[in-house]
């Protein structure tokens, strides 16, 4: 008859490594417990008194389910258990596997198929905070006890079908020190546990005071007292990209070890983004005490599928979906999760009295910074007649950020701060919106939608006045260059006709073929002029503005001065919309660290005002301007000879001309051209 086992229990204290030993009737079983600090971990796993995982164990044979409790779809499935293959870093949720979040853990089930000798039983963890220690019970059984049942579920006792309570393992410290790689060794002093079928974990999560509780398990090894013991496997050789900030405060990490094809793209493209945006998500989003992490680690995986997810300091990226986004979505899905590892709401867990922060604001927070700060130029977080009906400001993510947008513009950018700091204090709630705004959540939602509908409404009224002029504007001086219908008051730049590539469509002037097009002019001089026009642009497309335009050089440019038209995204000239071509450019924008950039997408109306007076002239882009200058000023002519445009004898310097329009680098349209002629003392 086989001696029943007395239970040996290990409870971690704050020594790194334990051993502790209990005498049996016929045997002494023996739990050693080790643990690699964050700083000391590595993808090795190696440990002082516990062996490094094995790819050669019984386990890797082994049957292991789940007997009890819900997988975390965000992790990997529970082969990963016996798979052989250890995590290559602290938080990697793929190479591990943990229970869903909000459950107290579960079982799981390790069947070898037969009763076997075994020599040790091993289990692995690696997590950088609470999911790194380990709690669970080991039974143990062979199948043949009276009642035996080999799949008991979570309320049943294993005690009473059959089953022996081999160790009882709780590594967390007193201290409450957590993180790290975590090993636990379970063995006997005669050199075998026993000859067993079945081995039963059931697991308990680590802490209550959050829904992610449950520990990050990388590997479990039932040992042979005979077989060979070949070292686990990590994944092929890492493809890890360091990307340090500038004040070397923060560290972000970019793993492409699955994905070789995204390394270039990721330190090229991706990496000088996450080096400048970091630290300015950290600046737009403080709170009293608050420290954002210093370590990011963002993982590629080809394994995974949507587009992204974040726990803690670590992103996961479904390969797929960023292929497929390279030059498209996928910089500013990064920086959507970087707002969610700077939000932080896991430091309200410190808060007995915590609130649940809404999804919808969640969400809205992050896309309100992406859209509308790192990149309002794409304007993907727009309202338009095609989805008003969906605007609830608690519609989440894009819906959301935009009424983020709006209250952030009409009460104070700084409420968007103020929620955050909030929901990561644990205490948000709608009265906040009162207390900033003076109007409810309800009131706000209300007023918003109807500002879209007010806008929605003029933009459809405008539609209908294209290529006409109201009454204040006649009145005012303002004068039609094109009727919507003909080319009257054209030609070509030195001819007396309009080339073929050249046309009209739909009330806008097309250049639909460059190649046979170009440059078109006004028949009628200007000297000084407010000039107003929309224009729409093909993707990568270029154009321009020349003005003061004479036939005294061989081409428009030689004389006029050129405000710059292209597709801002996808152009090849670094030059941008709404600049004087080679001369002047916008400020930077504080909210984007970038140039000032208020064009809509490629494929999308865009209206510009040129202001040319002799006090000075001036360039805007809807409704937003970019900067002033004077013609023939010493500054002005400082910056002329410092340019290209040096070489050319009679570049800006008529004082009257043609205004032309740039027809050789893409296809453009235009429309609502014009013209309000300034007399030289206005």
């Amino acid at each position: 008859m086989k001696a029943k086992l007395k239970t040996p229990t290990v409870s971690a204290v704050s020594a790194l490594s334990i051993l502790i030993a209990v005498s049996a009737a016929m045997a002494k079983t023996t739990v050693v417990f080790d643990r690699n600090a964050n700083d000391a971990a590595s993808r090795e796993f190696v440990f002082k008194n516990v062996p490094a995982p094995s790819k050669s164990d019984l386990g890797a044979k082994a049957a292991v389910v789940i007997v009890d409790g819900r997988r975390d779809t965000n992790g990997g499935d529970v082969d990963k258990l016996a798979d052989g293959i250890v995590p290559t870093y602290e938080d990697q949720p793929a190479r591990n596997f943990f229970f869903a979040p909000n459950t107290d853990g579960g079982r799981i089930l390790v069947d070898l198929g037969t009763p076997t000798a075994v020599k040790q039983v091993n289990t692995y963890s690696w997590h950088p905070n609470t999911r790194g220690p380990q709690v669970y019970r080991l039974f143990v059984g062979d199948g043949k006890a009276e009642g035996f049942q080999p799949q008991p579920k979570g309320q049943t006792d294993p005690l009473q079908c059959g089953w022996i309570l081999l160790a009882s393992v709780d590594t967390r410290a007193n201290d409450g020190t957590a993180g790290g790689q975590y090993a636990v060794s379970i063995s006997d002093s005669t050199g075998e546990i026993g000859k067993f079928r079945y081995f039963l974990f059931d697991v308990s999560r680590t802490e209550q005071a959050d829904p992610f509780g449950n520990t990050f398990y990388s590997e479990i090894d039932i040992v042979d007292p005979n077989g060979p013991v070949l070292p686990a496997a990590t994944p092929s050789e890492p493809r890890i990209e360091t990307i340090q900030t500038d004040d070397g405060k923060y560290r972000i990490t970019i793993d492409t070890t699955e994905t070789p094809d995204l390394t270039e793209w990721a330190a090229q493209e991706l990496g000088p983004v996450l080096r400048d945006w970091y630290p300015r998500i950290v600046e737009m989003l403080p709170s009293e005490g608050f420290e954002a992490p210093r370590h990011v680690h963002i993982t590629f995986s080809d394994a995974m599928r949507g587009v992204a997810a974040t726990g803690d300091t670590s992103i996961r990226c479904a390969a797929a979906w960023f292929r497929q986004q390279l030059q498209g979505e996928a910089k500013g899905a990064v920086v959507h999760e970087l707002v969610h590892v700077v939000q932080d709401y896991g430091r309200s867990r410190s808060n007995p009295n915590a609130a649940r922060t809404p999804g919808w604001l969640v969400e809205g927070i992050a896309d309100y910074i992406r859209w509308f700060l790192y990149e309002p130029e794409t304007y993907g977080a727009e309202i338009t007649a095609g989805n008003i009906r969906q605007a609830r400001y608690d519609a989440s993510y894009r819906v959301s950020a935009n009424f983020l947008d709006w209250v952030a513009r009409q009460h104070g950018k700084d409420i968007v701060a103020g929620l955050n700091a909030a929901a990561r204090r644990g205490d948000y709630s709608e009265d906040l919106w009162k207390k900033h705004t003076a109007r409810t959540l309800q009131e706000l939602g209300d007023d918003w939608k109807k500002a879209l509908e007010d806008r929605l409404a003029a933009e459809a009224e405008a539609e209908l006045r294209i290529n006409t002029l109201t009454e204040e504007e006649k009145a005012a001086g303002w004068k039609l260059l094109f009727d919507g219908k003909t080319f009257d008051g054209w030609k070509n730049f030195k001819r007396s006709d309009v080339r073929p590539g050249w046309r009209i469509k739909d009330g806008a002037l097309v250049c639909d073929d460059p190649h046979n097009a170009g440059d078109l002019c006004t028949t009628e001089q200007f000297d000084w002029f407010d000039l107003s026009l929309d224009y729409n642009i093909s993707r990568a497309g270029n154009s321009g503005i020349m003005y003061h335009v004479t036939d005294q050089a061989d081409s428009a440019w030689a004389t006029g001065p050129e405000f710059q038209l292209e597709d801002n995204k996808d152009a090849a000239d670094p030059v941008r919309s709404g600049w004087l071509y080679a001369l002047y450019e916008p400020p930077i924008n504080p909210a984007t660290g970038k140039r000032l950039d208020a064009t809509k997408p490629a494929g999308r109306w865009n209206q510009i005002r040129l202001l040319v007076a002799p006090t000075g002239c001036e360039h805007w882009i809807n409704g937003v301007k970019y900067f002033d200058y004077v013609l023939a000023s010493d500054e002005f002519k400082q910056r002329v000879a410092g340019s290209k445009f040096s070489r050319m004898s009679l570049f800006a310097k008529p004082t009257t001309g043609c205004i032309a329009l740039q027809g050789d680098h893409g296809q453009v349209s235009f429309r609502n051209i014009k013209i309000r002629p300034i007399k030289p003392d206005e």
